[in-house]
This record gives C-alpha cells, structure tokens and sequence, in this order.
C-alpha cells in the first residue's frame, strides 16, 4: 500500500513540473531586472527610460501580445555610449548587435511565448537608454529582412557613418510581408523606399533632445510628419543614402517602406530603427565644441574687421581692396588645386594658400598699377561676387537629379556666377561698391557664424566640397534654416544695405575710381612714350582745379 502511495506521489510530482513548464513556455516568469512593455492597440507605445548600470543587462518583454501581430521590433537607443541586444544572455554569432540606435525583430507568429530581448550594458559607465517595442500585422514588410551584410539574419537598423564632408546612411532591404507567401520575398519591385532626416536644434546635445527627435521619428506617419524626404530634392532612395555634414547638429535618419502590392486603398508599411549623428563623437570630451585654437580666433577676428572695411570703405581705399580681393581669390583657387592633386596636411596647406595668396593679391594691385583699368582691375571683386550669389542660390533647398552630374551641376553654376559680373562689368563703380557691400558683409557673418552654430558658412563651402570631395554630388544638402540662421540672414542683409548705401553717398561727388599709386609712374611712362616732358604749348602754367569734384585724398 506503502508503495502505491510513493508511486502516486511522484507521478503527480511529475504531472505538476509538466503543467509548470508548459506554462512557462506560454507565459514567462517575471524575473527582478526585466522591463515589460504593453501592447497598445490606440497606435500609442510603451516605452521606458532605463539606467543601465555598468557591465549589467536588463529583459526586455512584452507579454500578451495578440494573435494578429507578425513580428515585433524591440528598440533601444541611447544617445553617447554603445550599448548591446541580443536574443539570448550570451553573445554568439548572429544573435546581436552593437551600437547607440539599436533593435531587432521578434517573430511572433509562430510563437506564443511573447517578445523578449536582453538590453547589455558591456560599458564601465552608467547609461541611460530609451527602450520601446513597436509592432506589426502580417501585411507589413519586414525591414532588414533580406540582410546580405549586416550582423544578425534580419536587421532593421541603420547603419550611420561620417567623414569630413559627408554623412552615410546604409539600410538593409525589406522582405515582402509574411502573408504574401512568396517563394521569393526578396526580389519584388512593389516595396518602395523612402528615407527621411530630421534637424536636431542648433548646438542642443543635451539628452532629453536626443530622445525626443527619436519619439517623433519611430513611426511611419511619425517620420511622414516631422521628416524631409530626400525624393524632394531628386534623389531616388537606395540601400546608401548620402548627406551633407554639418557638424555639431543633430541628423536623424529613418527609412520607411511600404508594400504597393496591396489592393486596398491603405498600403501597409513599416519603419526601421531611427539612427541620431551629430558629425562628431559626444565621448570625447571637445570633439563637439568650436573650434577656438589661436589660428581660428586670429583667422575669425580677421574676417570680421576687414569685412566691415571693405564693406563700409572698400571703394575708398580701392588699392587695398585690389590686394584682398587677389588674395582670397588666388588662396581659394590654391586651396582647390592642393587638396585635389596632393595630400597636405593642415600646416602645409595653410602656408601654401597663403603664399600663394599674398603673391595674388600683389599681382592683382600691380595690374592695377601697371595700367590702372578700372573694368579690368574690378574683375575679382565683381566675380566673387557672381561666385557667393551662386553659391546662395545652390544652397537653396531646390535640387534635381540631374545636378548630380558634375559636368551638368558646374555648367549650371558657372551660367549662374557669370551673370553679375556681366552686368556690373559695364557699371564699375556701382558694381564694385555693391561686391564690396556684400562680400564685405558676408566676411563680417561668417566668425559670428562659427561660434554660434549656425550654418551660413556652409553657403561656401558646400561648393568648395563639390569641387574637392569625390562622390559630394550624390549627398543631400538641405541645410538647416533655425532661429540663428534668420538672425544671421536679416544681419546680412542689414550689412549689405548700409554698407552700399554709405558708399554710393560719400563717393557720389568724386571720381569713380582712386589713381593708380604714382611710384615709379614717371620713369614708366617716360620710358613708355619716350619723352621727358609731357606738357604740351597749349598746357597753361597755374592750372586751378574744379571746386566742385572733391579728390580722393582729401577730406
């Protein structure tokens, strides 16, 4: 009897570990360090701010998921330091990824045991990460899902990566959704593509910032609302999309796709990770901050008393104004010839665009000198002006695919840089008074222009980019345009208003241009003309000067 009893115990014992473990496999225990996010049905998520403590992990899980969700995308993001997910608790090949925008897709139709993730930490820092779950029907693409480069089997992230100029964004392609049954999800042309990017506030690194351009992004019509679509600027997406850098702002990325196979009116879609790049790296300390070494403040306070110089006075001293205009003008094109056909570093290619500039710039005041044309001797000023104005007008957020081309895009821009100088090239003194004006101006904004953040500067030198990084015609330029950029443009503006307006007044009464300087004029045109003594029978001895024309030189 004894023995029956022990027999019925242990088979019941047996029948409850059985019960338990099918239970776990539907429903699993809630353990101490785990983050359960809900299913929200109303299309808003669930999220949570974690602190992830040094060289520790947390289980991210969301439980009750229903039958009508396909997959999942688990998402974490933080904003300075890497962090890792995972399917499982131990690293193994295929079964994570590394970065600061991270996730990865939980299959659930398959499964009833929910979604779940491990957030790690491999860090000896604390980190403070944004973890969410957004979920999908099994009428949405899967993006990532026809990975053929990336870490895991199925990756919905992006990929970000920067240089000097130029911002890369590679994303894997989506599969077709699972409820098509497509022996070949891989190879449809009914997924379209559209990438999406999102401007950060000026110089913002702080972290709440960061979270919120993600909020706003994480979603399909998120992305449609507050992002710019690079189709707006010509460019057809594909897996690498190419930006302009500006460093120290804020980019958010985000590619979407949607299924056009779909007979109803609503295409279903889904989105991938959003990824954050600020052109510099948080972590080191500097890295993100102005430049302020003593060449910049020299370079910076320069620009800023030289261009209100020129602005306010140029026409007046127009010997000076000869030899700057031939110093930017042949440092600029010195810049262009070094960086394409050689390799300088940073003090080598300073001292030979200044060299080469100071030789300009005396060329310049001696052709004026020489022979004192004024159509000829304005020229540099007049073309830079043609430059900066094209360069304004390219910067513009208008764009087409067929400036991609180098040979259409610099056809375009020289048409449009000819074409003050052609009308001003008739009207001298107006249009050197007006190039003095704005170039002048334009010196002025640029130092309040770098150590404020804003992007004005980059009028110039995306151009300079274009002519000098390879492949810069297939990036994106669409600059930003905030609160200190408006403040800079009206700056401008005022500048270039008042400087003319002081000019055109105080020289009305002179003559239009200032004499060549008169060293060495004598003995040049003596032997010139081959005579002694230019006075002629006619010439009267006392000769009194016009009351009314004031002279330069004089007050």
């Amino acid at each position: 009897m004894s023995f029956l009893h022990l027999l019925l115990l242990i088979f019941s014992l047996e029948f409850s570990s059985a019960i338990e473990r099918d239970t776990s496999n539907l429903v699993p225990s809630i353990q101490p360090n785990d983050i359960v996010l809900q299913f929200r049905s109303n299309g808003s998520v669930d999220e949570r701010i974690i602190n992830l403590e040094a060289n520790s992990y947390v289980r991210i899980r969301s439980i009750n998921v229903p039958k009508s969700v396909a997959f999942a995308v688990v998402q974490a993001h933080s904003q300075v330091h890497r962090i890792s997910m995972s399917q499982a608790r131990k690293f193994d090949v295929g079964n994570h990824v590394n970065g600061t925008s991270i996730g990865i897709l939980v299959d659930t139709s398959s499964s009833n045991s929910g979604v779940m993730a491990y957030l790690i930490n491999t860090q000896p820092v604390n980190i403070t990460v944004l973890a969410f779950i957004l979920f999908y029907d099994r009428s949405a693409p899967i993006p990532g899902g026809c990975n053929l480069e990336f870490e895991m089997p199925v990756s919905p992230w992006l990929r970000v990566s920067y240089n000097q100029s130029m911002v890369n964004v590679d994303h894997e392609l989506a599969a077709l959704p699972p409820n098509q049954g497509d022996v070949f999800p891989c190879e449809s042309e009914s997924l379209l593509y559209e990438v999406y990017h999102y401007y950060l506030a000026q110089r913002d690194f702080t972290e709440d910032s960061f979270f919120n351009a993600i909020r706003l992004l994480r979603t399909v019509n998120g992305a449609k609302e507050f992002g710019t679509e690079i189709r707006s600027f010509g460019f057809t997406p594909t897996t690498r999309s190419r930006f302009s850098l500006y460093p120290g702002l804020g980019q958010v990325f985000v590619v979407t796709v949607t299924h056009m196979g779909e007979a109803s009116r609503y295409a279903p879609a889904s989105a991938y990770i959003p990824s954050v790049t600020y052109g510099c790296d948080l972590s080191v300390e500097g890295d993100c901050q102005t430049l302020s070494s003593t060449y910049v403040k020299v370079l910076c306070a320069l620009s800023l008393f030289l261009g209100l110089f020129i602005a306010f006075a140029g026409h007046r001293y127009f010997q000076l104004e000869m030899i700057l205009a031939g110093f930017i003008a042949f440092s600029a094109v010195s810049y262009i010839i070094l960086v394409n056909h050689f390799d300088p570093n940073v003090t080598g290619l300073a001292a030979g665009t200044s060299v080469m500039g100071l030789l300009g710039g005396l060329l310049w005041w001696f052709v004026w000198w020489f022979w004192g044309i004024p159509a000829l001797s304005v020229l540099p000023v007049v073309f830079m002006l043609g430059f900066l104005m094209s360069s304004v007008l390219f910067y513009l957020p208008i764009s087409f695919e067929f400036l991609t081309n180098d040979f259409n895009f610099w056809s375009a821009f020289c048409c449009c840089w000819l074409v003050l100088p052609v009308i001003f090239v008739t009207f001298t003194r107006i249009g050197n008074i007006v190039s003095c004006a704005v170039l002048g101006s334009y010196a002025v904004i640029v130092p309040i222009d770098h150590y404020i953040g804003s992007s004005l500067k980059y009028i110039v030198i995306n151009v300079v980019r274009r002519a000098t990084v390879f492949g810069f015609g297939r990036a994106v330029l669409d600059p930003p345009y905030q609160d200190n950029d408006l403040i800079l443009s009206l700056a401008w503006i005022g500048l270039i208003i008042s400087g003319a307006t002081f000019q055109y007044l105080r020289e009305r009464r002179r003559p239009p241009f200032s004499p060549p300087a008169d060293i060495w004029r004598p003995l040049r045109w003596t032997r010139l003309r081959g005579t002694s003594n230019s006075r002629a029978e006619q010439t009267p001895l006392i000769v009194s000067p016009d009351p009314g024309v004031a002279h330069y030189g004089t007050a």
